[in-house]
């Protein structure tokens, strides 16, 4: 009887860290869903805003860096997306399980592009990316 005690709890603990890694995994999805998102829909002028979308582990950044690529007129948007991208996702392959992911932007005139400042997006790309994480939480919560 011990023995098998023994056995199933080992399967048990077994199937706990598997989960909270398939957890981690989902979290690392929703998060790469929304800073890509984020980095798509963000109005550019001089990549300010673009490239300050800053991915953390445990706590939130407090930083703002400069642009990835200075330009003017949005320019350097697809250069500047695609290091925000790069540079979130390289982030991310150092979580580990039961870490929380922080996605931050301190720039000083987020919130007013985010309110629709900017003609290029309407107002609400922030709470636009977030649905589309937790759309990604939803699909990915239906695995087998």
């Amino acid at each position: 009887m011990a023995k098998g005690l023994l056995y199933l709890a080992s399967l048990i603990e077994k199937k706990a860290v598997a989960l909270e890694r398939e957890a981690s995994d989902i979290a690392v999805d929703v998060a790469r869903a929304i800073v890509t998102d984020l980095a798509i829909k963000t109005p550019v002028d001089t990549s300010a805003a673009l490239s300050n979308w800053i991915v953390t582990l445990d706590a939130p950044s407090s930083e703002t860096i400069s642009p990835h690529v200075h330009g003017s007129k949005g320019s350097t948007w697809s250069a500047s997306s695609g290091r925000t991208i790069g540079q979130a996702n390289f982030d991310m392959l150092k979580k580990k399980a039961g870490q929380a992911i922080y996605i931050t932007n301190n720039i000083d005139y987020i919130s007013d592009l985010n309110s629709g400042s900017s003609r290029q997006e309407p107002a609400g790309f922030v709470e636009r990316a977030v649905l589309i994480g937790r759309n990604v939480s939803k699909r990915s919560r239906k695995r087998p």
